[in-house]
C-alpha cells in the first residue's frame, strides 16, 4: 500500500513540476509580448506627440516673417528662441530629466511652444519674446528628453530580443524621424487651406501685389516693402484661426503624452548642487574644447548650417514667396522642402555607406551654390510659381545633408569628447540662427544670399581641411602600427 501511494505521490508531482515548467514558459513568452507592445505603444506615442507639436509649431515659425512684421515682432522672436536654446543646452536637460523623470519633462517642456502658438494670435511683443525664451528654456530638455527615453525603451527591448541594441535603437529613431519630418508638410498644408488673402483695394477693384513693389527676390528690402501699399494680405480673420487650428493641435499633443506615455526616470541620487556642478564642467569643457584645430576648422560649416535653415524660414518665405504671390502660398510651397528633405535624410543616410562621406557634402555645397546663384540674377514673378517649388525642394535636398553628416562628422570625429563637441554644434548653429534673424530686417537679400556663399566657402574649405587632417592622422597611425 505504501509503495502503490508513493508511486501516486511522485506521478503527482511529476505533473505539477511539469504544469509549472510550462506555466513559466507561458508567462515568459507573455511578458515578452507585453513588453513588446509597451515599446512599440510608448515609440508611436511619441511619434504622434512630436508630429502634432511640430505640425503646429514648425508651421508657425515659417510664417513669422510674414505675418507678424509690426516692429519685426515674428523675426525677432525666432532669435530669441535660438539665443535661449545655447543656455538651456548646457544647464537645463540633466537636472529637469533627474528630478521630474522623462515623462514630465517633456510634458513641461512642451507647454512652452503651446504658449508662442497661443501668443500668435494676439502677437504683440510683451507676449510673443517670453513665449520665445521659454520655447528656446524648454527645447534642450525637449529633444534631450525624447532621445534618452526612445535610446532606454529601445536598448531594454533589445536585451529581451537578445540582439544588439545598436540595430532596435537605430530603428525607432528611423521611425520617429519618418513621423517627425513628415510634420512640414501637414502643418504647412494646413496653413495653406485655412489662410485666405484680402485681394480687394479700395476702389473695389483687385490690385495685385507685383503692382505696388516690384523688387521680390534677391533686391527684397523689408524696409521698403514696409513702405509700400500692399493690397494683397492675408485677411487677420483666417490667421486667427490658424492659431486657434494650431492651439488645438499642442493641446492634443501634450495629452497624448500625459495619457498613454509610460514614465521613464534616469537612475540618479545627485543632488541639486551637484548637477550645477556638472552644466559648469560642460559650459568650461565647451570653451575648452574650441582649442581643438578640427572644432575651429567645423566652425564655417556650423554656423552655415543654421544661416541656411533661418535663410529659408524668414527671408526666402519672404523675399521670394509672399512678396511675389502672398503669405498664403508659404505652406504650399515649403512643402516641397519638407519631402525633399525627409527624402534626403533617408537617401544620404544610405548613400553615405556606398561613396563616403566627403562626395554628399560635395553634392550638398553643389546645390546650394547653384541655388544661391540662381536666387542672384532670377527675379519671381506669378506665372513662374513652379521655379519656387523647385528651389525649395532642392533646398530641403542640401538640408539633409546638413543636418545628417555635420552631426555625424562630429560624432565620428570627436567621440571622446562627445558632450563637449556638440554643446559647441548647438552654440555655433544657434549663433548662425540668430545672426540672420537680427539682420533680416535691415538687409536686402542680395546681401544674405552674399553672406550665405562667404559662409558655405570657408565651411567647405574648413571641412575639407579637417578631412585631410583625419587622412593624414589615420596615414600615420597605420605606419606606426607595423612598427611597434
Amino acid at each position: 500500500m505504501t509503495s502503490v501511494i508513493s508511486d501516486i505521490e511522485l506521478k503527482s508531482q511529476i505533473d505539477r513540476t511539469v504544469a509549472d515548467v510550462d506555466l513559466d514558459a507561458i508567462n515568459a513568452a507573455s511578458a515578452k509580448k507585453q513588453l513588446r507592445f509597451r515599446s512599440y505603444k510608448n515609440l508611436f506615442v511619441l511619434c504622434m506627440a512630436f508630429l502634432l507639436q511640430f505640425t503646429a509649431f514648425g508651421a508657425i515659425g515659417n510664417l513669422q516673417s510674414s505675418l507678424n512684421t509690426e516692429a519685426n515682432v515674428g523675426v525677432n522672436s525666432l532669435s530669441i528662441i535660438y539665443a535661449c536654446l545655447i543656455f538651456s543646452s548646457i544647464f537645463l536637460p540633466h537636472p529637469l530629466i533627474t528630478i521630474l523623470g522623462i515623462k514630465w519633462t517633456l510634458v513641461l517642456s512642451q507647454i512652452p511652444y503651446l504658449l508662442y502658438v497661443a501668443a500668435n494670435y494676439y502677437p504683440k511683443a510683451y507676449l510673443m519674446y517670453p513665449a520665445a525664451a521659454l520655447v528656446g528654456l524648454g527645447a534642450a530638455p525637449l529633444w534631450t528628453s525624447k532621445c534618452s527615453y526612445l535610446t532606454d525603451t529601445g536598448t531594454v527591448y533589445a536585451e529581451s530580443k537578445c540582439v544588439h541594441k545598436d540595430v532596435v535603437v537605430n530603428r525607432f529613431f528611423g521611425i520617429f524621424f519618418m513621423f517627425f519630418q513628415s510634420g512640414q508638410v501637414w502643418g504647412n498644408l494646413i496653413s495653406y487651406l485655412v489662410l485666405k488673402p484680402t485681394e480687394v483695394a479700395a476702389n473695389g477693384t483687385r490690385a495685385e501685389l507685383s503692382e505696388k513693389y516690384n523688387k521680390c527676390g534677391a533686391d527684397f528690402s523689408e524696409q521698403e516693402y514696409k513702405g509700400v501699399a500692399v493690397t494683397n494680405q492675408i485677411d487677420r480673420r483666417t490667421i486667427d484661426i490658424l492659431c486657434i487650428v494650431y492651439v488645438c493641435i499642442c493641446v492634443c499633443s501634450i495629452l497624448t503624452v500625459i495619457i498613454f506615455l509610460d514614465q521613464r526616470r534616469k537612475a540618479s541620487k545627485e543632488k541639486i548642487s551637484i548637477m550645477l556642478r556638472r552644466s559648469m564642467i560642460l559650459l568650461v569643457s565647451t570653451v575648452k574644447h574650441m582649442r581643438n584645430v578640427n572644432q575651429l576648422l567645423l566652425i564655417p560649416l556650423t554656423i552655415w548650417s543654421g544661416l541656411e535653415q533661418s535663410y529659408l524660414g524668414a527671408q526666402f518665405t519672404k523675399g521670394f514667396v509672399s512678396c511675389t504671390l502672398n503669405a498664403k502660398y508659404v505652406g504650399l510651397i515649403l512643402i516641397a522642402y519638407g519631402i525633399c528633405d525627409s527624402i534626403g535624410s533617408l537617401s544620404f543616410g544610405q548613400l553615405v555607406k556606398y561613396i563616403g562621406r566627403w562626395p554628399c557634402f560635395l553634392i550638398a555645397a553643389l546645390i546650394n551654390y547653384s541655388l544661391i546663384i540662381t536666387m542672384f540674377i532670377w527675379k519671381p514673378s506669378e506665372d513662374q510659381i513652379y521655379v519656387l517649388f523647385i528651389l525649395a525642394g532642392l533646398w530641403g535636398l542640401g538640408d539633409a545633408v546638413w543636418q545628417t553628416q555635420i552631426n555625424a562628422f562630429y560624432g565620428v570625429i570627436f567621440v571622446d569628447n562627445d558632450e563637449a563637441a556638440f554643446s559647441n554644434y548647438r552654440l555655433w548653429e544657434s549663433s548662425g540662427f540668430v545672426l540672420f534673424y537680427v539682420i533680416t530686417p535691415y538687409i536686402r537679400i542680395r546681401i544674405a544670399l552674399i553672406l550665405l556663399l562667404i559662409f558655405l566657402t570657408l565651411g567647405m574649405s574648413g571641412y575639407g581641411a579637417t578631412e585631410y587632417r583625419l587622412r593624414k592622422n589615420k596615414i600615420k597611425s597605420n605606419q606606426v602600427a607595423p612598427l611597434s
